[in-house]
């Protein structure tokens, strides 16, 4: 056997351990993005119209919706789920070097072995818990995801409730502006009865006239909204607009008679607030990324066992060597001061955002209670009096001291009080829907839906019929 023949041995036999460990390695298999992705989603979109046709649609059913098919929903749970992989997965030790060749000899006193093999074999033993602090890091990055995929879902549950109340109340003052058309073509024909009759002139019938046409035009500003307020619920919940469905009779919260006392949603806003949430999550991994920083300070133990023949020598030699890395210069210095600093970042992000909180609690509570107010005057007070106006004005028109003109101008003018009053209910239930919002929590109580949950913050985005979800 040549000495060629010794050296390839170990050799091939090395090359053979290297190819069936990269074998063993997970293969690239492509996903391209196609265009037919598009009309996919686009036919899934449309056998869920077939599937929930135009029943009635209440909250619970579009917070369903909401979980099961959000556009943003679903892009925060894949975001959980990639972060999940990497926490699923145990960080890996160092992987073990090796290393081989041939050694030359030169000389006139070698004979013999002038080409002799050597094998030498690295492993780096990590001494200071680095990989399982690294695995909490990780860990703490799932949990962060989870968080955030879960914040989001309420902090949308929270918008859904908003444009549900927009939907509502752009469908309730759609059916008083038709009222109010109704009533300005009775009044415009009323007019035309008064000029045959002489009691009227020309000017009155083209002023009710010119009434008329622009409550045509409102009514149509009106379908607008409404058709708005449905296309930007149907973009919450991914599904057409159309078919939404006609929404329950009580469709609209009842509301609370005071504003909630400020030390009580402050409670509130510590326990349940979604962007509280993200913000203590994102701190955990700060702390661990922190903690895993100053572990990688402390060196790994390495050692090696190597192989060899001498060239010029009818000898085999092993050896067994350890090493340490000594600490003196590079003790990860730049990446423990950025790692504590950024811990200081996000602690202060935590109080920047309470401040922004309450603040917004502070305005929104002072709305409310403004707008409740104005509300509550236009309820009391305006409306009655423009109903009287329209009282008054008969009797007046039937004991001769008052003209069909008077009383037409009393019934438009209780009609815009009437309208101004649904803008008041609608204003209070939107300064009740930003206080939600500010506060991070339902405060009011849909009653169509008081029996199915939909006044509590989702606490999980667990699809129990389908099994997915967090």
């Amino acid at each position: 056997m040549g000495p060629s023949t010794g050296s390839a041995r170990p050799m091939a036999a090395v090359i053979g351990l290297w190819l069936t460990l990269v074998l063993g390695c997970t293969p690239y298999s492509p996903d391209p993005l196609l265009d037919s992705d598009f009309h996919a989603v686009a036919s899934e979109r449309e056998k869920v119209d077939a599937e929930h046709g135009s029943a009635e649609l209440s909250l619970t059913k579009a917070a369903e919706w909401l979980r099961r098919r959000g556009p943003r929903v679903r892009e925060a749970l894949a975001r959980y789920r990639t972060a999940l992989a990497r926490a699923g997965v145990r960080s890996a030790w160092p992987n073990p070097g090796i290393s081989l060749g041939p050694q030359f000899g030169f000389g006139p006193n070698v004979d013999i072995n002038k080409v002799a093999p050597f094998v030498n074999l690295g492993v780096t033993i990590p001494l200071s818990g680095r990989l399982a602090k690294q695995d909490d890091v990780n860990a703490a990055v799932a949990e962060a995801a989870r968080v955030d995929a879960l914040a989001t879902f309420r902090e949308l549950y929270l918008e859904l409730r908003a444009r549900y109340l927009r939907l509502a109340i752009a469908r309730e003052r759609e059916v008083v502006r038709a009222g109010v058309l109704k009533g300005a073509a009775a009044s415009m024909a009323a007019a035309d009865d008064l000029v045959v009759a002489g009691t009227a002139t020309a000017l009155d019938v083209s002023l009710f006239q010119l009434e008329h046409a622009r409550e045509r035009s409102r009514m149509l500003g009106a379908k607008l909204a409404t058709s708005n307020a449905a296309a930007d619920l149907s973009d919450l919940v991914a599904v057409s607009a159309a078919r939404l469905g006609v929404l329950p009779e009580a469709a609209l919260p009842s509301l609370p008679e005071k504003v909630p006392p400020a030390q009580g949603l402050r409670d509130l806003i510590v326990r349940e607030h979604p962007r509280l949430f993200r913000i203590r999550a994102e701190y955990e991994v700060a702390e661990r990324q922190l903690h895993l920083e100053v572990t990688k300070q402390y060196p790994d133990l390495s050692f090696g066992p190597s192989f060899g023949v001498e060239t010029g020598e009818r000898k085999a030699m092993f050896g067994l060597a350890f090493g340490v890395e000594l600490p003196l210069f590079d003790r990860n210095q730049q990446a423990v001061a950025e790692a504590i600093k950024r811990r200081e970042e996000v602690r202060t992000k935590y109080e920047s955002e309470a401040n922004r909180i309450l603040t917004a609690v502070e305005r929104a509570r002072a709305t409310v209670a403004l707008v409740s107010a104005q509300s509550q005057i236009i309820r009391e007070q305006v409306l009655p009096a423009a109903r009287a106006n329209v009282e008054i004005a008969r009797k007046s028109l039937t004991a001769g001291s008052a003209t069909a003109i008077q009383l037409l101008d009393a019934e438009r003018s209780l009609r815009q009080v009437q309208l101004e009053a649904v803008a008041a209910r609608l204003a209070e239930q939107l300064a009740w829907s930003d206080l939600e919002k500010a506060v991070g929590h339902p405060l009011v109580e849909f009653q169509a839906d008081s029996r199915g949950g939909a006044g509590a913050p989702p606490r999980d985005l667990t699809d129990k019929r389908q099994g997915d979800g967090l």
